[in-house]
């Protein structure tokens, strides 16, 4: 079995907090521990200010320890919103 996926694949994914349903959005950005070469965070956009296109609302920095499970199209988070959400 192959465990191991591409930015882009894993970016057009939809991220789906476990604890209210909600749908977070997509993956925008990681964050990477580069001694131990592995990914710490998963950035979402929450969305843009102006019309979809100019600028951004903020985004959740959801720790990797906090996924819970890798689908074909969707990852499973469980997390505190209010904790992970940005500005």
């Amino acid at each position: 079995m192959n465990m191991s996926i591409r930015f882009w694949d894993l970016s057009n994914m939809e991220v789906i907090n476990i604890r209210n349903g909600k749908r977070l959005g997509h993956i925008g950005d990681l964050g990477i521990n580069l001694e131990k070469g592995c990914i710490t965070d998963l950035y979402i956009p929450s969305g843009s200010k102006y019309w979809g296109c100019i600028g951004k609302k903020g985004e959740y920095a959801v720790p990797f320890c906090c996924v819970e499970k890798f689908g074909s199209d969707v990852i499973l988070v469980d997390i505190d919103e209010k904790k992970c959400y940005i500005k």
